[in-house]
């Protein structure tokens, strides 16, 4: 009679439940399976024993599981836990960002020599840039943030839909990432039979209506289908996970919400409403015509720096790193480099919530690197011991970063929404603060979950830093691409509930 391995009481009741339903001990096993689970609720657990799981009663055969993961989660996250659940003689290869062909070079040793690790770990990133990755019968594959393969015509999506492998495992508290249709990529990775036609999908499970707007027409997705959700639902069911934090009997500390709101400096203020008539009279000179959706975001994030501190242009030149031709120098082009600077009104709020909670663990997010920067700059000058989590820092320090704050050696943790928002733990803290939000509000709540996940033991408060009569008064709302809301955030006058609807 099989039995769970050891490994099975390391596990939360709800998430052997939650494995026991996907492998159950009699019957039969899915091939694939979504594991939704709220974030913070421990889903890295349910992957690997997942995989613990499906091998017990199925030859080994020497074939290994990929596990595809932002690469900041790689150490910290998979391999940590995979070494708790196994122990420390499980094989493991992890890759490189810098050598990757050292793990290339392996992988192609292997398949001609044997000699599989039992994981191998790649970011997604990897997918597009290793065809060995495709010469592999892999026994399992785990995709954490799986949403991550929304766009369904990216290379990346495309690739890892391309490997060959018996089992699939899509990880992430947000399958649907920003609209009801992202979903459907992520459906069809996990079980392309049934979920063939994206156009179809969005038929049965979008609500669709036929817009028109400056002599264009055109069809938005504006709603779900409850109908057609519903029935969706139904049919992934026995393969799907979806339980919330309130559902599963763990006990974790209440989340509240606060908004301080600061007034921009003379210098500062003067900037930003300069910046702002420029964008108006921008917009005003295109009204006959459509504009990009980038060019729309470039103004809209550059009079978001203006709310977060004073700024520095420097002129810069571009390569185009695209040669026209032997012997023919690459097309160059100038551009506006941006830098964050003092003073910023920003700053000097979260001194003051700071010095108010002087022996705390404190999270700091913004969109923007160069303020996450700027922040550690203020911090270290007055002692305060900071660092930065951004993308411009190196992989092996931001892992450093991470195990120093939850070790209470770094008392302010400073990131960028999109390197620090995902797949990291960070519940050392229960004071995490917002300079501004990402457009994405599902960005925004991975980004408040690094604190408030399993492991915390006191409320967590997400502060949100906002200064009065700037661009702030939209940014927890969908409208980065969305030309309707442009004039709302404009004007600041409008109440954000009504973005919802534009």
């Amino acid at each position: 009679m099989q039995v769970r391995g050891k490994y099975w009481n390391l596990l939360y009741h709800f998430q052997q439940e939650g494995v026991a339903k996907l492998v159950p001990l009699e019957g039969e096993v899915a091939e694939a399976a979504l594991i939704a689970d709220d974030m913070g609720l421990g889903k890295t657990y349910e992957g690997v024993a997942r995989d613990i799981e499906l091998r017990n009663p199925h030859i080994y055969g020497g074939h290994p599981t990929l596990i595809v993961a932002p690469a900041g989660s790689h150490w910290n996250t998979w391999v940590k836990t995979i070494v708790e659940l196994l122990g420390p003689n499980t094989v493991i290869w992890v890759i490189d960002r810098k050598k990757r062909m050292l793990l290339d070079y392996a992988l192609r040793k292997a398949i001609k020599e044997g000699g599989w690790p039992r994981y191998v770990i790649i970011h997604y990133e990897a997918l597009r840039l290793m065809p060995v990755l495709k010469e592999i019968e892999w026994f399992h594959i785990i995709a954490d943030e799986v949403h991550r393969i929304k766009n369904r015509t990216a290379q990346q999506t495309r690739a890892l839909k391309a490997l060959k492998t018996k089992y699939k495992t899509g990880i992430s508290g947000t399958p649907a990432d920003d609209k009801p249709q992202d979903f459907w990529s992520v459906l069809n990775w996990l079980w392309p039979k049934d979920f063939r036609s994206y156009w179809r999908f969005v038929k049965e499970t979008c609500v669709v209506e036929q817009q028109s707007a400056m002599g264009r027409s055109f069809k938005k997705v504006v709603g779900v289908n409850p109908v057609g959700a519903a029935e969706m639902l139904s049919t992934i069911y026995p393969c799907y996970l979806r339980r919330k934090k309130s559902e599963v009997g763990i006990d974790l500390p209440k989340k509240t919400y606060t908004e301080r709101f600061v007034t921009l400096p003379p210098g500062q203020r003067k900037a930003y409403d300069e910046m702002r008539r420029e964008m108006i009279a921008w917009v005003g000179e295109n009204r006959d015509k459509p504009l990009a959706a980038g060019a729309v975001v470039a103004q809209l994030v550059r009079l978001q720096q203006f709310a977060l501190a004073s700024v520095d242009f420097e002129e810069v030149y571009e390569q185009d790193p695209v040669f026209r031709g032997p012997g023919v120098e690459p097309w160059r082009h100038l551009r506006s480099k941006v830098t964050l600077v003092d003073p910023s009104v920003k700053l000097d709020d979260l001194e003051e919530i700071i010095d108010g909670n002087p022996d705390e663990s404190i999270v700091v997010f913004s969109q923007s690197r160069s303020m996450s920067h700027l922040a550690v700059r203020r911090l270290e000058a007055r002692g305060i011991v900071a660092r930065p989590y951004t993308g411009s820092v190196s992989q092996h320090d931001r892992d450093l970063y991470e195990t120093n704050f939850q070790a209470g050696h770094i008392q302010v943790l400073c990131g960028t929404i999109a390197a620090g928002g995902e797949s990291i733990t960070l519940h050392r803290s229960s004071t995490v603060v917002f300079f501004d939000r990402h457009w994405n509000p599902t960005k925004n709540r991975q980004a408040e979950d690094r604190a408030h996940r399993i492991g915390q033991i006191h409320p967590v408060q997400v502060i949100d830093i906002m200064a009065r009569d700037t661009v702030d008064l939209g940014r927890k709302t969908r409208i980065a691409n969305k030309w309707k809301a442009l004039e709302y955030i404009l004007g600041d006058r409008t109440n954000p509930e009504a973005y919802f609807n534009a």
